[in-house]
């Protein structure tokens, strides 16, 4: 186990529980109660971390020390484009966090009910492999999302409809520093709006 896995884990489970504790840390990376101590110390020694009782907070340094990447999209279902895309995604980083879109955001950009629940398709894509953090995006807008998550890259679709540009502009806005890349796909025709036309 490397520091900066555990830096890592600091960091999905204060983004998914809204904390991190460090008795569930030592049980998630498999350390014993006196190593993971030790190793608490090490960081928080480095400038890494902060201890707060049991709460352990990311400093800036240790933040710096792992690059994110953010995918979003509504992964109503999740197909093979799907999964070349989310690896792809991943190659770019160290922590991949894949954002669902909200069931009002399907309707009002798909014009029609979404045919899977948000929360059942965040579950679906929690348990693809390489995503470390499945999240529900906000029912406003992508922004209010990057600001939570505050990644080093946003990993575009090649269909998706967001502008990097705009996407860069308004994150520098909001004083987020990343950049945007558009993935490629092996397969353009394979879509999730030409599946469901076909069921």
């Amino acid at each position: 186990m490397k520091d900066k896995e555990i830096l890592e884990a600091i960091f999905v489970q204060t983004l998914l529980d809204g904390r991190a504790g460090a008795t569930r840390l030592r049980k998630e990376v498999g350390l014993s109660p006196e190593e993971m101590r030790r190793r608490l110390r090490g960081l928080k020694d480095k400038g890494y971390v902060e201890v707060r009782g049991s709460r352990l907070l990311l400093k800036p340094k240790g933040r710096k020390s792992f690059k994110v990447v953010f995918i979003g999209g509504t992964f109503e279902v999740i197909h093979p484009g799907h999964i070349y895309t989310i690896e792809q995604a991943k190659r770019l980083g160290d922590i991949l966090v894949a954002v669902v879109a909200r069931d009002a955001t399907v309707r009002r950009r798909k014009g029609r009910d979404p045919i899977v629940s948000e929360e059942e398709r965040r579950k679906v894509l929690a348990a693809v492999r390489y995503v470390d953090a499945a999240l529900l995006g906000s029912e406003a807008n992508i922004y209010d999302t990057l600001e939570r998550v505050r990644p080093d890259i946003v990993a575009l679709g090649y269909d998706q409809y967001h502008p990097e540009e705009e996407i860069a502009r308004e994150a520098g806005r909001r004083g987020i520093k990343l950049s945007v890349v558009r993935l490629r796909s092996p397969n353009p025709t394979l879509k999730t709006s030409k599946i469901l036309t076909q069921l």
